[in-house]
């Protein structure tokens, strides 16, 4: 059975939405327009590598997409792809081992 969202709890993430970008000056179909594809990766990352790393991963994706000018969609396929379980178990290890040498912790 799909996973269907609580009408009322999805009425209230609109409305904190576009309360949230008109308070930060951005036009609120931003949200609107990539909150199919942002739901869908914080769900996988919640799911996968991280659950406290979901938030922080949109963080992420919507940084890169100012400073790199890569488009949000390229970017949210590149991060989803990171988070998804098979790839996530060979590149963590690695990224976690690099970071240990890089700090001198072994």
């Amino acid at each position: 059975m799909a996973h269907k969202d609580d009408p009322e709890k999805m009425a209230k993430l609109a409305a904190w939405l576009e309360a949230a970008a008109e308070e930060l000056g951005v036009d609120p179909s931003v949200v609107t327009d990539n909150q199919t594809d942002l739901l869908g990766l914080i769900d996988t990352v919640a799911h996968g590598p991280s659950r406290p790393g979901a938030p922080l991963t949109a963080f992420l994706v919507g940084y890169a997409r100012t400073v790199t000018r890569v488009s949000s969609l390229s970017s949210l396929r590149s991060v989803r792809k990171v988070g998804t379980p098979r790839v996530s178990a060979t590149l963590l290890p690695r990224r976690e081992a690099r970071r240990r040498s890089h700090s001198g912790l072994r």
